[in-house]
């Protein structure tokens, strides 16, 4: 539970602009969003991917007979021809993918007898790419190549620390003679600009050591320091300005100050606007599982957005058969702790598994052991659901072409290499789909496996029908094995309906839609439906997705209004703000706050799945009450008034 503090004015930047918004407008205000929102992301590990340049394994710390060091990919390889046909990122674009993320590129502390950097993480040189993956110039070849097939960049950086440089003697920290200068920028090198109180699990600092301490070792930087933060954006600016990239994901994002995101943010957004652009997205790495704990780290410490932690366990919960739909729809139900005039639910970026937690194939497995044909399906399904709700969705490289995972599955075990591997558990190792690799490669073996036609036939459909790309979404059936949502892009103003069956046998449904004539068309799924007005009647096939779209614009659009209620939540100490709010239309409900000490209403976001609520921070209220109202907007642009109710603010 999140600790109340004293109760403060409201913060203008969280309502940025927001004094303009109109109780009476007769249009909804529209949440901000990130630059990527739309996007579909590929998460690669440059080192595994391809070798497109055998001289650069030459170099200490090559050995793909061992998981822990490099085994030859580079950007050369990730590159490729950029032409159609070639393994490189053309592959990656033909498979319907609009953003690649790659693993940190900057150079590596050197080997040891038992490890090596290959997957960035152990930085020392931030200004320079990593002379096993190549040099800068592949990395603007990388970044042509890229805008030329219109893929947008997201590199993986870190914030919180550096490579393990700073040693201790006892409690006194210091860096070796030989290492002295071995960190760029300089200032990185300077003993003050680091916490040096140990490792996080017993480090002996005065406050958190989670904040405070070394991340498994690694030398934990002061980053509530301006040198450091004003030090990060100088040398990720540059990385911006000389590449191109469109977006950021932070590393350990929940391991530095509480306000660093407030302060190195801006000066990042400021420095991508100044090449030109204006959408830069940043999103950080927060291991928490519940939205209550995550929604903190946007809401209050104002990282743009984060990676979805929570979507992450209950989407393969539902997709392996271990939960059923009505635990998906109460999790999404979690949606509106993210929402404020800022930030909203659907920036969240999503996933099945990664680099660290392993492939979302070896996790259905292990949570329930399948047969090869229902573990393709619970994969396909698990894919489904993510590119088809909101959010952004991101594939790990390998995933598309069944890799799962050897021994323990994650870390180590979830990093197979794409080319011919010397690893002999990864040739062996099951793969969803198709055999295993042996002494193969993915990049034939994909030919042949039906993953990645699905995840194209996925993409394809995202990128042809607007309101299936992360558009507003409200459940509308969620009962026993089978979860459907309604959604639709306003513009578009036309809609969808996407159901999930994570069940063994077929299902048929029959829900209340926004749309009484016209018909539907059949975009995915074996199925026929009947429509009654308002109706629709179909069968989910057993272990698989419907997708349908109305043949006309969303014509039920009558409101009923109530009241608004107002209590403290007891998971985060927020003021829940709930409308009472009856509609088969896809709504979106404007919610506003006005205190005694200030005559303007204030927007606080907009929530677009039912029921429609928002939470509102204590921290930002002043005085002994406060009043809320809203305004329920239809899909056809008329708005309906929820009068405002006061909330007397209980005594502490």
């Amino acid at each position: 539970m999140i600790k109340r503090k004293p109760a403060l004015a409201f913060l203008t930047v969280l309502f940025l602009s927001a004094t303009t918004f109109s109780f009476a407008a007769t249009t909804p205000t529209v949440s901000a969003r990130v630059g990527l929102s739309s996007d579909l992301i590929y998460f690669v590990m440059p080192d595994r991917y391809k070798d497109g340049n055998t001289a650069n394994d030459k170099l200490a710390g090559f050995d793909p007979t061992d998981t822990a060091f490099y085994h030859g990919g580079d950007l050369k390889g990730l590159t490729g021809t950029c032409a159609p046909g070639d393994d490189g990122l053309a592959r990656i674009k033909a498979m319907g993918f609009t953003a690649v993320w790659v693993t940190p590129l900057v150079r590596q502390v050197a080997p040891t007898v038992v490890s090596a950097g290959y997957h960035g993480y152990w930085g020392v040189d931030f200004l320079n790419v990593d002379p096993h993956l190549g040099t800068n110039a592949d990395l603007i070849a990388f970044s042509a190549c890229a805008k030329k097939l219109k893929l947008k960049l997201i590199l993986d950086i870190v914030t919180n620390h550096t490579a393990d440089i700073i040693q201790y003697n006892g409690t006194e920290a210091y860096i070796p003679s030989n290492w002295a200068k071995l960190k760029n920028p300089t200032w990185l090198n300077d003993l003050s600009n680091y916490h040096n109180v140990g490792d996080m699990s017993k480090c002996w600092g005065v406050g958190d050591c989670t904040t405070l301490g070394d991340f498994y070792g690694l030398d934990d930087l002061a980053t509530e320091k301006p040198v450091v933060y004003k030090g990060w954006a100088d040398v990720y600016g540059q990385w911006i300005s000389k590449y191109g990239f469109s977006g950021f994901r932070v590393d350990t994002a929940k391991h530095v100050d509480t306000e660093f995101f407030k302060h190195w943010q801006p000066l990042i957004l400021q420095k991508a606007k100044t090449v030109g652009i204006s959408n830069f997205t940043i999103f950080g790495e927060v291991t928490n599982p519940t939205a209550f704990g995550l929604m903190t780290y946007v809401r209050e410490n104002k990282i743009q957005t984060v990676l979805d932690f929570p979507f992450q366990t209950n989407a393969t919960d539902f997709a392996s058969g271990v939960s059923d739909a009505a635990s998906l729809s109460t999790f999404f139900l979690t949606d509106d702790y993210y929402t404020s005039p800022t930030s909203a639910a659907s920036n969240l970026v999503t996933f099945l598994g990664n680099h660290d937690m392993g492939r979302v194939g070896f996790l259905l497995n292990t949570m329930k052991i399948q047969t090869p044909s229902e573990l393709l399906a619970r994969d396909e399904l698990a894919h489904a659901l993510m590119y088809f709700s909101r959010g952004i969705p991101t594939v790990y490289y390998g995933d598309e072409v069944g890799m799962t995972g050897s021994n323990s599955g994650n870390d180590q075990m979830a990093r197979q290499d794409m080319f011919a591997t010397q690893i002999p558990d990864w040739k062996s190792e099951l793969r969803i789909g198709g055999k295993p690799v042996g002494s193969g490669n993915s990049f034939a073996l994909a030919k042949t496996n039906p993953l990645p036609r699905y995840l194209t036939e996925l993409a394809s459909l995202r990128a042809s029908n607007p309101g299936l790309a992360n558009g507003v979404m409200q459940t509308r059936l969620a009962k026993g094995s089978v979860y459907a949502v309604s959604k639709k892009d306003p513009l578009e103003n036309r809609e969808y309906v996407v159901a999930f069956n994570n069940g063994l046998k077929p299902q048929s449904i029959a829900l209340n839609t926004a749309t009484s004539s016209g018909g539907w068309k059949i975009l995915l799924g074996k199925t026929s439906y009947q429509s009654t007005g308002a109706t629709l009647n179909f069968t989910v096939p057993a272990l698989s997705t419907v997708v349908l779209k109305a043949n006309k614009q969303i014509d039920t659009v009558s409101v009923k209004t109530g009241k608004i209620s107002v209590a403290v939540d007891d998971m985060t100490g927020y003021y829940q703000a709930s409308a009472s709010v009856t509609s088969s239309d896809l709504l979106s409900v404007e919610f506003f706050v006005k205190t005694l000490t200030s005559n303007t209403w204030v927007s606080l976001g907009s929530d677009t799945n039912a029921p429609y609520s928002v939470y509102i921070n204590p921290q930002e209220i002043r005085g002994p009450s406060f009043q809320v109202k809203a305004v329920a907007t239809n899909s056809n642009g008329k708005v309906f008034a929820i009068p405002s109710t006061e909330f007397i603010i209980p005594a502490a």
